[in-house]
């Protein structure tokens, strides 16, 4: 079931440097963590779940990454898993507010490259986030509450505006 809330921007924002110093607690020190998804936009609703994007140079260390997550009680996605990616939660139950998502992925690549373009598009551009915004409350409202339908639902419209913020950064 999907739940969406005004998300406390300066609340998640703490919250994230919380995650983020335990991370850099157990994660080489050199390893690029950045603050994701939605909480991570002022004015925005959403499902308020902590996305943190972590960035690795090669298959090694996402490996080692991947592993040392495990052993840290996030629970790793085995259906996500590619050989650039892979999507960890701090929780097996259905992900809800307050909860942490983490995207492990390879720096250089375009799975990586969207999460930051997007974030940084959403950022600087208000109208485009009310937008979006606007959009998934929507869907709510319209009774579209089964996690994978809603997401299906907003993926055309996100495509969309993935294309948008890549043009914006000058990305084809």
């Amino acid at each position: 079931m999907v739940y969406l809330v005004k998300q406390n921007y300066k609340k998640n924002k703490k919250m994230y440097k919380m995650i983020e110093q335990n991370l850099r607690k157990i994660l080489p020190k050199d390893v690029q963590i950045e603050h994701v998804g939605s909480t991570a936009i002022p004015n925005m609703y959403g499902k308020n779940i902590i996305d943190i994007l972590i960035g690795t140079e090669n298959n090694l260390e996402f490996e080692n990454i991947s592993n040392i997550l495990k052993d840290n009680n996030y629970i790793a996605s085995e259906k996500s898993k590619t050989d650039i990616y892979q999507f960890f939660a701090s929780t097996s139950n259905e992900t809800e507010s307050g909860d942490t998502h983490i995207h492990l992925v390879i720096k250089n690549t375009q799975r990586f490259d969207d999460f930051i373009i997007l974030r940084n598009y959403l950022l600087n551009n208000e109208k485009e986030a009310k937008k979006y915004s606007d959009l998934k409350r929507k869907l709510i409202k319209d009774g579209v509450t089964d996690r994978k339908k809603y997401k299906k639902e907003k993926s055309e419209y996100v495509s969309n505006l993935l294309d948008r913020a890549r043009k914006s950064a000058g990305e084809n």
